[in-house]
């Protein structure tokens, strides 16, 4: 099991990196975002999954750069770890709304080629055993700017999640949603994220097969 550790540094602006990535998001306000559910749909788990990867984590390796970010860089007290185990990248740990707190967050490291390879997709596939659980999972892209949608797990179940890229919205640092926002130039996406927040509050588990797109 490999254990990654968490950063607190915030960055305004986006660089390559090779191991860990800088801490972004930092505000009190996130625990209480309201930002609308998008439409998720969830297939069943023997549905053949596509072949254009994003990321997958059949080894260790696969998580170097992997980091996590938590409600502490604020005075918070929510607790995540990534960790690998049996092929599955495992984002776990607490939510608490102590402090100020409510959100932890698990950041992929940048790759300029995520935009490239979604040119002519249409939706990122997540695979994933989770917890019942809504999980939040962030575009970030070279400009800095940011697109959500969420998605409901299915209790203790391998599920596919598919999040159409024409259904992400344009949020501001705080993962409010910015009306009239100009569309996602999908080929500058660098960065995935996945957040855990809206007041979810003990403890949480979603272990992820693979990030691909369809």
């Amino acid at each position: 099991m490999v254990l990654l550790s968490c950063t607190t540094d915030d960055s305004s602006s986006i660089s390559p990196i090779t191991s860990v990535i800088q801490a972004t998001e930092t505000t009190s306000d996130l625990k209480e975002t309201t930002a609308p559910t998008s439409t998720t749909i969830v297939e069943p788990s023997s549905t053949a999954a596509p072949v254009n990867t994003l990321f997958n984590f059949s080894d260790s390796k696969s998580l170097i750069g992997w980091s996590t970010q938590n409600d502490t860089v604020m005075g918070g007290v929510s607790q995540s770890t990534a960790t690998w185990d049996s092929g599955q990248l495992v984002f776990a740990g607490d939510l608490s709304l102590d402090n100020n707190g409510g959100f932890t967050s698990l950041i992929s490291p940048i790759d300029m080629s995520i935009g490239t390879a979604l040119i002519d997709g249409r939706a990122i596939v997540v695979t994933a055993v989770g917890d019942g659980k809504t999980y939040l999972l962030q575009l970030r892209l070279a400009n800095n700017t940011r697109f959500i949608q969420r998605f409901t797990t299915q209790p203790n179940e391998l599920g596919t999640y598919v999040l159409p890229l024409n259904e992400f919205e344009a949020v501001d640092w705080r993962l409010s949603v910015i009306p009239n926002a100009e569309p996602m130039d999908v080929s500058k996406i660098v960065q995935i994220s996945i957040y855990l927040l809206d007041k979810q509050t003990g403890t949480f588990r979603l272990a992820i097969s693979s990030i691909t797109f369809d």
